[in-house]
């Protein structure tokens, strides 16, 4: 028989923690240590007995205190393997001692299952509770996994979700896989929003200051509840309301929600004591030096605001003549002259806006004194500029770009027009933008920058085969690289092959002629035009050109340039079906050409920009002195504007997406006697000329609208030699490849120079999408031709799909 004697038993009983307390009493201070004879453990399958002895610490022949037995539980417990941990002693009738370890070993987890869990994933779940499969269940993270299921549940509108657990067996005995059941119940629906206690604004004013509104008719308005976004209204977005109007005390005393638990539409009831309105009695600027006190004074001025921002609101009085005090404004207002500080070089300038609120006057309107306090400190300078990540492009390369230098005044908006004009290069791939910068003081206070860039793959080779009536069955092969030897020289070629086509085009740019700021280019080429021209053939050159250019009295942004070119104009067999004089009309002869060409190029983007600007007008003059065929002169003007309008996502860590206008004008006129068909300007369509986009290709002519399948008229007709276009538009660049834009187009072409009527144009509008790919920019354009006319000359408006390959803008 086995019986059990009055020593300190040791006991640890266990639901999710470990406490250790007597079986037959309790054991005291200064009791004798036990020896153990031996110790037996029970309960044990998959963990081995040496290894429960190893963790326990306690071998047959030790001498053990409650302390030690204590100890050694807590090392078990320490595993996770257990759910339960029983140790007591017993004493055989020849008073040895056995300690007993009674073990239960919390299930074997090898998988988990969510039932019913819709609206949340579970992986998400998984992760940050750390549930892991093939290992003994881990009570806190299934706690933790069933709070964060109700909370993101709870944040999406189902607060009435609700989380059981199950053990369900598993193909293997003593595992098991872990079921959570959840019932997400109904999602909730804001069908009201009250608020109580406000008397200066209404509840649909309040409503709208909101991120979560009440269900209405349209589809947008689901009135959808998520309670993240309500407790920053309370929090925010309320008070940011409240303060916009000069309530600078509101509280929000609580809110109620009111349930209907058959439908899930919900009321929410919102408790604020509004407190009063404050306005402005004074405001002055303190410790400025380097800007003016009016140049200051004039970034907040709400005696300025509109009309309507002026109106009084309901039961207001305006009577006092003080303006009502914007907390916004305000601090879009200190925002602006702290980022004017720092475009001048103050780094380190603090700009303190203080609110004083007044004692009550007279008249009980309470009102309050705005500072701005600045302390301006010492200008910033550029110490070092570094280029880091350019393995392919030299250094100088970049530097170029660049509109800030060592030794200059620090400003944000010269370092990022930098970047941005880095990136205009076309030899890098987007890189974050909290890691493109690296701005950092040094010991003296000045500043050092990097710029870090990421190369791209430059160059494309394109080779194939065609076959076309024309030209028969034929191949290609081309090359073309702008960043050759890393020196941003750009060189191209192309050959056409086959039995009767041999159409060849080579060419070469050096934008810096042995390291100087000069540039030369020469082009060569023997091939036909990309398209045919309405029947009239494919016009072929063979000749080449040489340009010299060089900055424009050492202008950074503003070149001059020089260029004589020299072809051979002919018509291939599409143009034997006219006649002598139509044909005449074509121009074939030889073309010798001069052009002066005079340009200033601010854009942040060659291809989309969005702030910079693109200035140029030219003289060419061919014939004459300068031999072969025709003597006129033709002049021709572009500029294009662009600016940003708003940032839409300007998170750090995310790459900008930023919203501008594009402004353009173009035009051009030719003096003198010129027999070269194609030399003259056309407009309509993307494909020759300037875009004028809702119209069939080459179809404004000198009569105005006239469609390719009008009777009658003469494809030689369709062609002037005076044009004039306008260009707006807005758009969207996302990335460095990717935009998409609104646009309105307005042009005509005239038969004469004195012709020219800018009032006279012919409109369409659009939207467009255009991506940069290896073989350059492509876009599709949908467009509305305003003035289109049907062959009948009856008004005949309508939509338009352009493909095009080029510029955005």
């Amino acid at each position: 028989m086995k019986r059990k004697l009055g020593i300190p038993l040791f006991t640890a009983l266990v639901a999710f923690g470990a406490r250790a307390e007597p079986l037959l009493g309790q054991a005291q201070a200064g009791v004798q240590p036990v020896l153990v004879d031996s110790v037996q453990v029970i309960g044990n399958t998959r963990q081995a007995t040496p290894t429960v002895l190893t963790e326990l610490g306690i071998r047959p022949g030790d001498q053990v205190t409650y302390t030690d037995v204590q100890r050694g539980v807590q090392r078990l417990w320490s595993t996770g393997e257990y759910g339960d941990i029983r140790v007591y002693a017993v004493d055989n009738l020849q008073g040895a001692t056995t300690l007993v370890v009674d073990l239960v070993e919390r299930p074997f987890i090898v998988g988990y299952e969510f039932q019913g869990l819709e609206h949340v994933g579970s992986g998400g779940i998984r992760d940050t509770a750390g549930l892991q499969s093939s290992v003994p269940l881990d009570p806190s993270a299934v706690h933790e996994a069933s709070r964060r299921i109700r909370a993101e549940l709870s944040n999406l509108g189902y607060l009435m979700a609700t989380v059981d657990t199950s053990l369900a067996p598993a193909m293997r005995p003593d595992e098991f896989r872990l079921i959570f059941r959840v019932d997400e119940g109904r999602r909730l629906v804001v069908n009201a929003i009250e608020f109580e206690g406000n008397e200066a604004l209404s509840d649909a004013e309040l409503v709208s200051a909101m991120s979560v509104k009440p269900e209405g008719f349209l589809w947008w308005k689901t009135g959808e509840f998520r309670q993240d976004d309500f407790q920053e209204d309370l929090e925010v977005n309320l008070v940011e309301h409240y303060g916009r109007n000069g309530f600078l005390d509101l509280e929000v005393l609580g809110d109620t929600m009111i349930v209907d638990p058959r439908t899930g539409k919900t009321k929410l009831v919102v408790r604020v004591d509004e407190g009063r309105q404050y306005r402005i009695a004074e405001f002055r600027v303190e410790g400025n030096k380097y800007f003016p006190t009016e140049l200051l004074e004039a970034r907040f001025d709400p005696r300025s605001r509109s009309l309507l921002q002026r109106l009084p609101l309901i039961g207001s009085s305006d009577e006092g003549g003080d303006p009502v005090f914007d907390t916004h404004e305000w601090r879009d207002a200190t925002d602006e002259i702290q980022q004017l500080y720092r475009n001048a070089g103050f780094l380190y300038a603090r700009i303190d806006p203080l609110v004083e609120k007044l004692p009550t006057a007279e008249d009980g309107q309470p009102r309050v004194r705005l500072i701005w306090r600045i302390e301006e400190e010492s200008q910033a300078y550029i110490q070092l500029v570094e280029i880091a990540g350019n393995t392919t492009t030299h250094e100088r390369v970049v530097r170029d770009r660049l509109v800030l230098l060592p030794g200059d005044v620090y400003g944000d908006e010269r370092i990022v027009s930098s970047y941005q004009s880095i990136q205009g290069l076309g030899f890098f791939d987007q890189v974050p933008p909290d890691e493109a910068l690296d701005v950092r003081p040094n010991e003296e206070g000045d500043i050092n920058v990097t710029f870090r860039v990421k190369e791209r793959h430059t160059g494309n080779i394109n080779f194939g085969a065609s076959l076309s009536p024309s030209i028969g069955l034929a191949g290609f092969i081309g090359y073309e690289q702008p960043n050759l030897f890393g020196r941003a020289k750009s060189g191209r070629f192309r050959w056409m092959f086959g039995n009767r086509t041999n159409d060849i085009e080579v060419g070469y740019t050096d934008p810096a002629i042995l390291g100087s700021r000069n540039s030369l280019g020469i082009a060569l080429r023997s091939s036909r035009d990309q398209f045919s021209f309405i029947g009239l053939g494919r016009r072929r050159q063979t000749g080449g050109s040489l340009s010299f250019g060089t900055p424009f009295f050492g202008s950074r942004w503003t070149r001059v340039s020089l260029r004589y070119s020299l072809f051979r104009d002919e018509y291939d067999a599409n143009a034997d079906e006219l006649d002598l004089e139509q044909r005449e009309l074509l121009g074939v002869g030889t073309r010798s050409s001069i052009e002066l060409r005079l340009s200033r190029d601010t854009r942040n983007h060659p291809v989309f920009p969005t702030s910079g600007s693109r200035n140029s007008a030219a003289l060419e003059v061919t014939g004459g002195a300068l031999g072969g065929d025709g003597d006129y002169q033709k002049i021709t003007f572009e500029s294009t504007w662009h600016t940003p309008i708003a940032r839409l996502v300007s998170d750090p860590m995310r790459t900008p997406i930023d919203l501008a206008v594009g402004l353009g004008i173009q035009g051009g006129f030719i003096l003198g006697d010129n027999p070269f068909y194609l030399e003259r300007f056309f407009a309509g369509g993307v494909r020759y000329g300037p875009k004028l986009r809702g119209y069939e290709e080459l179809t404004i002519t000198p009569s105005g609208h006239v469609p390719q399948r009008a009777v009658g008229f003469s494809q030689l007709d369709r062609v002037g030699e005076a044009y004039f276009l306008l260009n707006a538009n807005i758009g969207v660049r996302l990335g460095s490849s990717f935009f998409v834009n609104a646009f309105y187009d307005a042009g005509n072409v005239w038969s004469t120079p004195h012709g020219l009527n800018p009032t006279d144009l012919l409109r369409g509008f659009g939207i467009g999408v255009s991506l940069v790919t290896p073989m350059g920019p492509l876009g599709i354009d949908y467009a509305y031709g305003i003035d289109r006319l049907d062959e009948f000359g009856q008004p005949d408006p309508g939509w338009r799909l352009h493909f095009r390959f080029g510029q955005v803008f």
